[in-house]
């Protein structure tokens, strides 16, 4: 059964810290099938694979419809509703959630804000059951934070467009259904001739060219794809022709936010983790939680972690009300991002030398929490662009 609430549209959070009873719903809700898809983490760490169970209780809670409108079969909860429960599924194994994680953010949002209606008819309500995986194809190896550098360009003729370029570091390719295709229509125009599209994988001419290892696996795989005169219909082209950069900084703005959401369930995690063996280690006659260095760290932790829920509740409160920000969502990904990593890094330090074998949880923390500073914009980028709006003001 989906989660068929709705949140309150006036509730003010900044004033009133207690969540309205519809949204608290919705957070236990997730919370508990949180800690019950947390138990198949051992049997995915002998295997690798993630078990089906673990996308039918994600699937059966309604969450792929979280970023959806209702008329197409999903929640549209708005974006305060959807942090509190990506909070939630961010102390999951990364891998559990990788297609879901795209979704909620950059996978779905301009299909919804700037879809043509046979568009979303098509797509939006495979997204909501959780039926359709999206992979969102910006990054290339030359073109990271500096999006204006792509390469990849699309070239139109009469019977629609002539794709051609390399796209890297692009999660969920390999088991996509279709994917949103960020490509130069006009490279004169600059960042205002990249065009946005719509490819499903089949078509002649794409080609997921290798399998990129990772440190951790907080993108659930990264993928190298290639377009070779990939010939694209008139209709896979996402609203305007050379507003392709505008619409992908509409959902990296939310996207931050969400990144902002997973540290806080890392975190929030490796601190429970964190207390629980502190109480329970016994080292010189004692519990470490009685020796003050590990209560400062403790300590340091929970103010890093409450912090940072903070600062992602009243960014994520003003974009509902229509008054977010760049700076803003820049600053919950700087914080909440390095605040995690932090908190993780701890956490294995605590932990002694079983914070460092694999299949501790700590471990797997300290290694996914890393990807969080890197992608939806380095913290130098965060960094940057918060100073340029600062000087602007």
């Amino acid at each position: 059964m989906g989660l068929m609430v709705r949140p309150t549209t006036n509730w003010m959070p900044p004033m009133d810290l207690d969540l309205p009873p519809d949204l608290k719903q919705i957070q236990r809700s997730t919370r508990d099938l949180v800690d019950s898809l947390l138990g198949f983490e051992p049997e995915f760490n002998d295997t690798g694979k993630v078990p089906a169970a673990v996308h039918r209780g994600l699937k059966e809670l309604g969450l792929f419809g979280v970023a959806i409108p209702e008329e197409f079969g999903g929640m549209d909860l708005g974006v305060f509703a959807t942090a509190v429960i990506q909070s939630e599924l961010g102390r999951l194994p990364p891998q559990f959630w990788g297609a879901l994680r795209v979704l909620m953010g950059p996978g779905s949002k301009a299909i919804v804000a700037h879809g043509a209606a046979a568009q979303r008819a098509k797509w939006l309500p495979r997204i909501a059951q959780g039926e359709c995986t999206v992979a969102f194809a910006l990054t290339e190896s030359e073109a990271g934070s500096d999006v204006a550098r792509m390469t990849t360009k699309a070239e139109r003729r009469q019977d629609g467009y002539l794709l051609n370029g390399r796209k890297s570091l692009i999660s969920n390719a390999q088991r996509a259904d279709v994917l949103m295709v960020f490509a130069y229509t006009d490279r004169s125009a600059g960042s205002k001739g990249i065009s946005a599209f719509l490819m499903e994988p089949d078509t002649p001419g794409f080609q997921v060219t290798s399998i990129i290892p990772t440190m951790g696996a907080s993108l659930g795989g990264l993928t190298e794809i290639a377009f070779d005169d990939c010939r694209l219909p008139p209709d896979s082209l996402i609203g305007e022709e050379g507003m392709g950069f505008r619409y992908a900084m509409e959902s990296l703005n939310e996207g931050r936010l969400n990144v902002g959401a997973t540290a806080i369930g890392m975190g929030n995690l490796a601190l429970e983790q964190s207390v629980g063996y502190a109480k329970q280690r016994i080292a010189f006659g004692k519990p470490i939680a009685d020796f003050q260095s590990i209560q400062h760290m403790l300590a340091d932790m929970a103010v890093d972690m409450h912090a940072a829920q903070q600062m992602l509740h009243e960014a994520a409160w003003l974009m509902d009300q229509g008054r977010g920000s760049a700076a803003k969502c820049s600053m919950v990904k700087l914080f909440c991002s390095e605040a995690a990593f932090r908190t993780a890094d701890r956490a294995v330090q605590i932990h002694g030398g079983a914070g460092y074998c694999r299949g501790v949880v700590v471990e797997r923390i300290f290694r996914d929490s890393r990807a969080l500073r890197i992608y939806e914009g380095t913290s130098e980028i965060q960094r940057n662009l918060i100073a340029k709006a600062l000087l602007r003001e």
